[in-house]
């Protein structure tokens, strides 16, 4: 898994009372591709990592649609980054 989604999944699973606490927006189309891409690890260069970041950043509402996509997609999985369970279980 790309290093910098491992650590969104990290920051999020340390954050994630602080985000559910956000109202979340979903992003526009475009938007929400990108973010896409990025939550999938599929934007290839720094550069275009970096720009969804700061979409992110800009944003509150995207943040926590974000990380709500983040949390569907572990659940989905059924793998969660050991750091994060263990913080789960300590809540």
């Amino acid at each position: 898994m790309n290093a910098d989604i491992s650590s969104l999944f990290r920051l999020f699973g340390i954050l994630e009372g602080e985000v559910q606490g956000r109202e979340s927006s979903q992003p526009p189309p475009d938007i929400e591709v990108r973010l896409s891409q990025l939550l999938n690890g599929t934007l290839s260069t720094p550069a275009q990592r970096r720009e969804a970041f700061e979409l992110l950043l800009r944003e509150p509402g995207w943040m926590a649609w974000f990380a709500e996509q983040v949390k569907n997609r572990r659940q989905e999985s059924g793998k969660a980054d050991p750091d994060i369970r263990r913080s789960e279980e300590n809540v």
